[in-house]
């Protein structure tokens, strides 16, 4: 009976000890539970479709005002993969929007944007990966200075065109996720290339790259005499900032800061971009949108002022640029 309680007793040590062997520590655990709550998806895409619109339309009006039309298109869409210690996150945000008022024949471009992400990380530890982020940014039409009435100026050279600017930005870093609504990504070592493919902008200089010469034909309309560079090279420091959330029932907003400091020019004039969209679902398809854009480039000239007896803009120079949209339409996912 003796021998049968001692081979019992060595049983349960045995078992004992193979579960503490089996069972894992509490660091692991912990990670486990951090890779359990990014499941191995794979591929998994999602999106949103949107039509923004609004109208005005007068008769008669004793107290005036314009017949206007606005109409904005938008597409958020996500394509992201989850397998292991490994996340792959791509982000695509395009928007374009015209409006028309009263009866200028010339629609007025309101919004225009072209933003693409593709993120890849290799998870260190609990919150932080290993990371390398790629970024490209640009737009579809081209922009002209805007008169005291709000009106562009079509008669003077465009400030902006397609690829002019371009931004290319490659970046290596450490990524902080302490969840999936919150990330924080780090780089000592960051890449800009600005793209200024357009003769005259190049020429003139704009958005930092090395300007040519612009003189004037027989009629006095500006030509390009020596052509500048079309493009700068940046290398850097970079961070950005993201969070994405259901604040409310129905309402969710996205947040997304950038800095940057060129190590090649001026480091300590940092180069700011901060967007946010708060998104209110009335049901299935109506959606109300409220869109902030805020930059700070000190390569980007921008006007602050405007003469009259001239019809031109003036005090040219760095300075904020402020974008703000309210809009509401229908939207579908993808």
């Amino acid at each position: 009976m003796h021998k049968i309680k001692m081979t019992c007793m060595a049983l349960l040590l045995s078992t004992a000890v193979v579960s503490a062997q089996v069972n894992p520590t509490e660091n692991e655990e912990k990670l486990m539970k951090t890779l359990a709550a990014v499941p191995d998806s794979g591929w998994v895409g999602a999106g949103t479709l949107g039509i923004n619109s609004a109208a005005t339309y007068l008769n008669q009006w004793a107290s005036g005002g314009n017949n206007a039309v606005n109409v904005t298109g938008l597409l958020n869409y996500s394509l992201n993969y989850r397998k292991g210690k490994n996340s792959w996150d791509n982000s695509l945000d395009v928007a374009y929007g015209l409006q028309m008022l009263g009866l200028d024949e010339r629609a007025i471009k309101t919004d225009d944007r072209i933003d693409f992400t593709s993120k890849y990380g290799r998870q260190a530890s609990d919150h932080w990966f290993y990371a390398g982020l790629v970024n490209f940014k640009t737009q579809f039409a081209p922009g002209y200075s805007v008169g005291t009435g709000g009106i562009p100026l079509y008669d003077q050279p465009k400030i902006s065109n397609l690829m002019a600017p371009a931004f290319l930005l490659v970046s290596i870093g450490m990524d902080y996720k302490p969840s999936d609504k919150f990330t924080v990504f780090i780089s000592p070592i960051t890449y800009r290339g600005i793209f200024v493919l357009d003769d005259f902008l190049a020429a003139a200089g704009a958005f930092g790259v090395e300007a040519g010469e612009i003189g004037a034909d027989a009629s006095g309309d500006p030509v390009v005499i020596r052509e500048g560079a079309s493009m700068r090279t940046e290398v850097g420091a970079y961070a950005r900032v993201q969070y994405k959330a259901d604040v409310a029932k129905n309402i969710n907003l996205s947040s997304r800061l950038e800095l940057f400091s060129n190590y090649l020019d001026k480091p300590g004039n940092i180069d700011i971009g901060w967007q946010n969209l708060l998104s209110m679902k009335t049901n299935e398809w109506l959606t109300t949108t409220i869109f902030t854009h805020h930059i700070y480039d000190d390569n980007t000239t921008v006007f602050r002022g405007f003469d009259k007896e001239t019809d031109t803009p003036t005090n040219p120079g760095p300075g904020l640029q402020s974008k703000f949209v309210i809009g509401l339409g229908v939207s579908f996912k993808i």
